[in-house]
């Protein structure tokens, strides 16, 4: 009790002297102490400072890394498809500079593991090494262009000019020079743009100039033959070069395209990946600086809070000298916590312990302004991912275009073939007609081969003709198969018998044969099974010197389904497996020496084995040996099986034999009158002795407004045609518009298209616009005659056409 009151008698003795000073030394201990936490925060936000800004420098770094590869990309592809020097050295400076970014990389302390730094410095030495290979590649392309492929376009020049000069072979010279620029304009626009289109139409232009060299060799001249046989050289050469340069320009596209492109990418994604590691550390950084602030301000905003309570109760002894500035700082840090934008610090010029917190509050302010500046750069790389976007969907809208434009160029294509059938089968019609004309009054055994030679190669040219139609048909899938009933036997038999001359041409035995039950009756495409027959046994009997051909069939029961498959086995020169594994590609056979030697187009086959899959089989080879033969197997679907009926063979040869019996039927037109409108003068002169031949009286016009008032007139007269044969292209008003209007005047009676385009979708134009039948050019005399009996017995009855021989085509109509 004593104790306690001497304690506080002591306390109520201090002197205000006491009170005042030891106020002095507590505001002195907070000043010491915010001027201590002041300058352990100034120091600490200088050297985080300093460690952002190295960190930015290498974030900085990365991006001139990506910056560099996509330049030094740009120029290696540049350099690939131009081949100029600019790029070239270019992009091996760019390598220089990057080589020299990834050595400042690597000396970064602030990596932790620098495997990234060497893979990149391995992709760029791959890079180096791969970039100097496409260089090579390029130098040996363009040596091959500028002087191989040169040199031998000279040869060629100088052996066909001395063509040239000789009248006998100048025709065919001028057709195969032709060619051979063309070839060259092709492999120019190869080399320009590397598209395997060009390069194709190249190697066709070029086989068209051997192909006229060839038929050049028949002429028995010497100084011909060498200049023939240096021209076919010079052309055998440029395509062997050629040859090397696409596989050249290949090669270096595929180390640009692939490789290099593929290296590119990793080394980005690894620069990628190093700049966001570096940027995430400044993230990092930036949040620890943003709590160090924190704290200090907390720190900071207590002492002044003191300080100011301490400086009020002290005011009457040390002023006000204290307290306004003191006021204005904590001011200033409030607006700083609030987000205002602050103009100025108060007291910056202070150099005691006011002044210094006036700095940390000056660095509070610039580090909000740095992290008002990362949220601008945030959005603006928000900006630059809506531009990407924006571009993306530019580049749909460029491949829908791309699209369309594909779509015009098949329709061009089918356009062009379509115009080149009407082209050709117009005069073959003249030739092949007026041919079988001499053929029938010719007795000169000389003049009688003479003709028969024409016929030849006629036949082949329309075939040649009408593969490239099924084989430009079944690519855009306009190709279609029908299902009806055939008899196996009887079309083996047609096939047989269609095959027979050239088999006893060449010599051969031609055999066939149906192994176990013959069905009745298959549900097929007779006429697309008949025309993989003729091409296949065609094909057998080109290639077989010695021997024979067989074809062998056989109905296969598989479950619920029937497969019928036939054997055509020769013994002629047989393949390799390298032959055969371009057997079936479009315009291919065994190899160059094939074609020199047997001729063909290489579509026969191609064509073939794409009708069979449409028929619900395959074409293949089941064996070849060189030397010794080869037999192939087409195998077709025909239906259920229990819709199948079987025949014994004589009941087969019976039929056959009726029906070859009923094909060779004559055909009388005595009493019938026909309108020919058609604008070929030979076309006319042939069509009506084949017409007159057969009894007709045949009346001619030469256009479409012509066969209208020609037809009308008749039946004014009483008098009118049983028939007219209408041309569809035509002067003044073709056989489209004549038809038609023939039509909405009331005109009922037959109108037959005769036409040179002979693709589907004209068939069907003709049938829309009004005609009854379809005839294509060059004219098949029987099926003209069988046509024309068919459709004029229709309105009358007392034509001496016998029904028999015109029952063909009723089916086919």
């Amino acid at each position: 009790m004593m104790n306690h009151q001497h304690s506080d008698q002591k306390s109520k003795g201090w002197s205000v002297s006491s009170k005042i000073s030891l106020g002095f030394l507590i505001v002195l201990v907070l000043h010491i102490s915010i001027a201590v936490l002041s300058h352990y925060g100034i120091a600490k936000s200088q050297k985080d400072l300093a460690t952002y800004r190295q960190l930015r420098r290498e974030v900085d770094r990365f991006y001139e890394i990506d910056r560099t590869v996509a330049a030094l990309q740009r120029n290696v592809l540049l350099f690939a498809f131009t081949g100029y020097e600019g790029p070239e050295q270019r992009a091996e400076e760019l390598q220089d500079g990057l080589d020299q970014l990834l050595s400042e990389a690597a000396k970064s302390d602030r990596l932790g593991d620098h495997k990234d730094i060497q893979a990149m410095q391995a992709h760029l030495k791959a890079h180096r090494e791969i970039f100097a290979a496409v260089e090579v590649d390029r130098a040996k392309r363009r040596k091959l262009v500028n002087e191989d492929m040169q040199s031998h376009v000279d040869e060629f020049q100088n052996s066909i000019l001395k063509l040239l000069e000789i009248p006998a072979t100048q025709k065919l010279a001028e057709e195969a020079d032709a060619a051979f620029t063309a070839a060259q304009l092709n492999v120019l626009k190869f080399v320009n743009g590397p598209d395997s289109l060009h390069f194709r139409k190249a190697k066709s232009d070029l086989a068209s100039t051997t192909g006229y060299l060839d038929r050049l060799r028949k002429n028995d001249d010497p100084e011909v033959k060498a200049s023939v046989n240096a021209s076919i050289d010079a052309v055998q050469e440029y395509e062997h070069a050629a040859i090397q340069m696409v596989q050249a320009t290949r090669g270096y596209l595929h180390l640009v395209n692939v490789v290099l492109a593929g290296e590119s990418v990793e080394f980005r994604r690894l620069a990628s990946k190093l700049r966001q590691e570096q940027t995430e550390h400044v993230g990092q950084l930036a949040d620890s600086m943003a709590n160090d602030n924190k704290h200090f301000q907390s720190a900071s905003n207590l002492f002044s809070v003191i300080t100011i309570v301490l400086g009020i109760f002290a005011a009457w002894l040390i002023g006000r000298d204290v307290v306004p500035p003191l006021n204005a700082i904590s001011e200033t840090f409030d607006g700083l916590a609030k987000g205002e934008k602050i103009e100025s610090i108060p007291a910056l010029d202070r150099h005691d312990e006011l002044g210094r917190l006036a700095m940390a509050a000056q660095i509070f302010k610039d580090k909000a302004a740095e992290t008002e500046r990362l949220l601008k750069l945030a959005e603006s790389s928000q900006q630059k991912l809506n531009s990407v976007n924006r571009e993306l969907a530019r580049q749909s809208d460029l491949a829908e275009k791309m699209a369309e434009d594909a779509t015009a160029a098949t329709l061009a294509k089918s356009e062009f073939l379509a115009n080149m059938s009407h082209e050709i089968r117009t005069p073959m019609t003249a030739i092949l007609g007026f041919a079988e004309t001499l053929a029938d009054s010719a007795h000169n055994e000389e003049t009688q081969r003479a003709i028969e030679t024409i016929q030849r190669n006629g036949a082949h040219l329309l075939a040649i003709i009408n593969d490239i139609l099924d084989l430009s048909k079944v690519e855009s899938g306009k190709l279609t198969v029908e299902r009806i009933s055939a008899c196996p036997y009887t079309l083996v038999s047609e096939v047989i018998s269609l095959v027979q001359v050239k088999a006893d041409g060449a010599g051969l035995k031609l055999s066939s044969k149906f192994n176990g039950q013959i069905p009745k009756s298959i549900d097929t495409d007779p006429t697309r099974l008949r025309q993989i027959l003729i091409n296949v046994l065609g094909n057998a009997i080109k290639f077989t010197e010695v021997g024979g051909v067989a074809l062998n069939a056989e109905l296969i029961k598989l479950r619920d389904r029937a497969i019928m498959q036939f054997d055509i086995i020769d013994s002629g020169i047989g393949m390799t497996h390298e032959q055969i594994s371009r057997l079936f590609q479009p315009f291919c056979q065994a190899d160059s020496s094939t074609t020199r030697r047997f001729g063909g187009t290489g579509l026969g086959l191609t064509i073939s084995k794409r009708l069979a899959a449409m028929l619900g089989g395959d074409l293949t080879v089941s064996h070849s040996e060189v030397g010794q033969g080869t037999s192939f197997r087409l195998t077709i679907d025909v239906g259920p099986i229990e819709n199948i009926q079987f025949l014994d063979a004589p009941a087969a040869r019976a039929l056959g034999k009726q029906k070859a019996e009923d094909s060779t039927d004559q055909i009388d037109l005595q009493g019938t009158r026909l309108l020919l409108a058609e604008d070929g003068p030979d076309n006319q002169r042939l069509i009506k002795f084949v017409l007159n031949k057969a009894g007709a009286e045949v009346e001619v016009v030469g256009n479409g407004q012509l066969a209208v008032e020609a037809a009308l007139s008749a039946v004014d007269a009483g008098l009118p045609f049983d028939c007219i044969l209408m041309d569809m292209q035509m002067p003044v008003q073709d056989g489209y518009e004549a038809t038609m209007e023939l039509r909405s005047r009331g005109y009922q009676r037959p109108v037959l298209a005769l036409t040179a385009h002979a693709m589907a979708r004209d068939k069907q134009k003709c049938m829309s616009a009004g005609c009854d039948g379809f005839l294509t050019k060059p004219i098949d005399r029987k099926a003209l005659l069988m046509t024309v009996c068919y459709w004029a017995s229709k309105f009358d009855e007392d034509l001496p056409c016998e029904a028999g021989a015109c029952d063909s085509v009723a089916e086919n109509e």
